[in-house]
């Protein structure tokens, strides 16, 4: 009988499988989750390579986390160049989102703006116009926006009808601190020579003529801004800073109030000398 016992003992070991490496990390999963814890090993996260990050800048810009004062609002009077100076900017910078407040205006009331000052007048315009920096602040309290304003966004009407400084809308737009007003300062000649002959732009007093009206704002815009880039000089844009030259003064001052890095130099590949800096 103990013959007997011991052999089926024997074949009983010799028939059980034996416990694989590719079993054990199977049992593994079953483990209690403390002690599974203590044996998992910290996983490396996967790095994008450089030409995968300069073909998709905007899914890096999604991960990294914007400073203070990251939105950019752009001023000045009818003509100055706002609108080409974010077009100019947008291409330089893919991390900003772009926001009109007049197209805004345009496309929520469904009509275009010289109809809307012809048929409700322009305090009408300005209770709008305020409207609109209340949503698009909103909009942006996530950062990185570029704010093309309207020439009047610095006006509101008094009693009488008279322009005056709009307070409110300027500290909508700044949104505590948020927003960094750069203001484009032109000559009145300047202006004058790029609206003339413009009717998608409406009059903008009724008994004032347009540099009267440029004269009175000028010193709102300076009170409003942040920063004033001087491109005045000439009457024709020749005479005037170059294109160039006004989109990488604005961009330097935006880098050196918020203290990002430039995408040309965060998407480029790091250079021989910056390797070997990160091997030491």
């Amino acid at each position: 009988v103990s013959e007997m016992r011991g052999s089926a003992a024997a074949s009983a070991r010799w028939c059980a499988p034996a416990t694989s490496n590719r079993a054990a990390r199977r049992n593994f999963a079953y483990l209690p989750g403390q002690q599974r814890r203590q044996r998992q090993r910290p996983q490396r996260q996967p790095q994008l390579p450089w030409a995968q990050l300069r073909s998709n800048p905007q899914q890096q810009a999604q991960q990294s986390k914007p400073n203070r004062h990251t939105n950019l609002i752009l001023i000045g009077g009818r003509g100055c160049g706002k609108s080409a100076l974010c077009r100019r900017i947008m291409a330089a910078e893919p991390r900003f989102s772009l926001y009109s407040l007049d197209d805004i205006i345009v496309e929520s009331s469904g009509m275009s703006i010289p109809r809307m000052v012809q048929d409700f007048g322009w305090r009408h315009f300005r209770e709008v116009e305020f409207e609109v920096c209340k949503r698009v602040a909103l909009l942006c309290d996530r950062g990185w926006c570029l704010i093309d304003a309207g020439g009047g966004v610095v006006v509101d009407l008094d009693d009488d009808g008279d322009e005056t400084y709009s307070q409110r809308k300027v500290d909508t737009l700044k949104r505590n601190g948020l927003g960094k007003i750069v203001y484009l300062r032109r000559d009145v000649e300047y202006l004058v020579t790029r609206t003339s002959g413009d009717r998608n732009r409406p009059s903008l007093s009724d008994v004032r003529s347009f540099e009267q009206v440029m004269g009175a704002r000028a010193p709102w815009y300076e009170r409003a801004a942040d920063y004033v880039v001087d491109a005045t000089g000439g009457s024709v844009e020749k005479e005037v800073k170059n294109k160039q030259e006004i989109k990488r003064e604005v961009l330097r001052y935006f880098y050196q109030v918020t203290g990002e890095v430039p995408a040309d130099e965060q998407y480029r590949p790091p250079t021989d000398d910056e390797d070997e800096d990160d091997d030491d």
